[in-house]
């Protein structure tokens, strides 16, 4: 297998052909990779009103509807060879792209401040007996490591670590934790035994679930833009993220613990003292993609600042984060993320699927880009203040409401985003008749 030369130079410029070499079984052990994770589990377990019924549809529901968005997300990147802020550009603009750029920082260095906690944590409560190594020094070397994986690039992460190694243990893992938590589901969360359950909030917990695919909405593209063929891509990421993205929520769901640091006690506690040590190992990739997409995303402003320098500034940013921040309202984090790139994307993926068909020339990337598109940002800014009034983080939030927030947040922004377009196509054609 022969990697691109020109890795140390990985921008926001399309790929080349020849360095187009992932496969749709890559990216299904790639996004099977990033659909696990420690902070997965804690997400399930916020849908702890539920039976186990209950909750086993709800998440097979979101997973499937999250793992479309994000395949639909990354085949804008694999049609065109472009990253993902890149993909964002003929919907909201150059300079448009900018402000996503920042939130999307925001975004990622959340997340890689939160998995650097988890790992340092889980590492000293793996090693605890014998090995006192502190928190802080775990963070270091957990940086370090991901430092590594950052400067030999993503097709090396995917073809010689997920592929040959990292994905196959935790599929392992998985069923091991499943089997045990399903044998004795009454004993870790009670209340998956009441069939009973009419305090059921199907709607609010699909946010939940969708919640987790639309975090990687804003970075799929940096990825799957390697790919050999669009449609395999596409096939890969939705099959991968959607399978691990349900067994690890059904385990927070069986496993009934919010808070992450008492998990890590749990699975050290009630299962093989290995498994904590496999989700250690897979944990890392996560970092490194949120860590690699970081420095992406930056990119889109600061094109000639190589990647790898800025991996570092990253990795160092989360590390030292990550020992002053502590983790909590990590549901509200979750609602948080949902709020911006829920009808951020519905708006993308309308505006590349529906007006433009699928199809745009590579141009309407780059120097034929308009450079602020007022539809998509009112739009925008509806459809997330829709989600903020009536999610749970709304001081006016209403428990009654059935729809949840991320269905109706999408359908205002896609509805007020073709409205205005339709409205400036009539106003053009009426200005061009007049001059005629």
């Amino acid at each position: 297998m022969k990697f691109p030369r020109n890795n140390s130079d990985i921008g926001v410029n399309p790929i080349k052909e020849k360095d187009k070499i992932l496969t749709g079984k890559d990216f299904f052990v790639l996004w099977s990779s990033l659909g696990v994770g420690l902070l997965v589990i804690s997400a399930g377990s916020f849908i702890y009103t539920s039976n186990i019924l209950d909750a086993l549809f709800v998440i097979i529901v979101g997973s499937i509807i999250g793992s479309i968005l994000l395949g639909l997300a990354g085949k804008i990147g694999s049609d065109h060879s472009i990253p993902s802020v890149v993909s964002m550009r003929p919907s909201f603009g150059i300079y448009g792209s900018y402000l996503l750029t920042i939130l999307n920082l925001i975004q990622l260095i959340g997340w890689s401040t939160f998995e650097i906690t988890i790992l340092s944590k889980a590492a000293s409560v793996f090693t605890q007996g014998f090995m006192n190594i502190d928190f802080y020094l775990w963070s270091i070397i957990f940086g370090i490591i991901i430092v590594i994986f950052g400067v030999a690039g993503p097709l090396k992460v995917i073809k010689q670590w997920l592929n040959k190694f990292a994905v196959w243990i935790v599929y392992g893992s998985a069923i091991i934790m499943l089997i045990n938590l399903i044998l004795f589901s009454g004993h870790y969360n009670p209340n998956l035994i009441n069939t009973n359950n009419n305090n059921f909030d199907f709607f609010g917990s699909l946010d939940l679930v969708i919640a987790m695919p639309l975090s990687w909405l804003p970075l799929v593209a940096d990825y799957n833009r390697f790919a050999k063929k669009s449609k395999n891509a596409f096939l890969g990421t939705f099959i991968g993220f959607s399978i691990t993205n349900t067994l690890f929520y059904v385990i927070g769901v069986l496993l009934g613990i919010n808070d992450v640091f008492e998990i890590l006690f749990a699975i050290q506690t009630f299962f093989y003292g290995f498994i904590l040590l496999v989700l250690i190992v897979d944990e890392i990739d996560n970092v490194f993609a949120n860590i690699f997409s970081s420095a992406m995303s930056l990119k889109n402003m600061f094109n000639k600042i190589n990647y790898k320098y800025l991996v570092i500034i990253f990795t160092v940013l989360s590390c030292i984060l990550a020992n002053v921040i502590p983790i909590n309202q990590y549901e509200s984090f979750l609602l948080i993320i949902g709020a911006l790139f829920a009808p951020l994307f519905a708006i993308v993926l309308t505006d590349y699927y529906v007006i433009k068909r699928g199809k745009a020339s590579i141009d309407a990337f780059y120097d034929k880009c308009v450079k602020f598109r007022i539809s998509a940002f009112s739009s925008f800014f509806v459809g997330s203040l829709t989600y903020f009034i009536i999610s749970p983080i709304s001081p006016i939030h209403h428990e009654n409401l059935i729809l949840g927030s991320t269905i109706p947040s999408m359908a205002i922004s896609v509805v007020s985003f073709l409205s205005i377009e339709f409205i400036i196509k009539k106003v053009k054609l009426k200005k061009n008749s007049n001059r005629e």
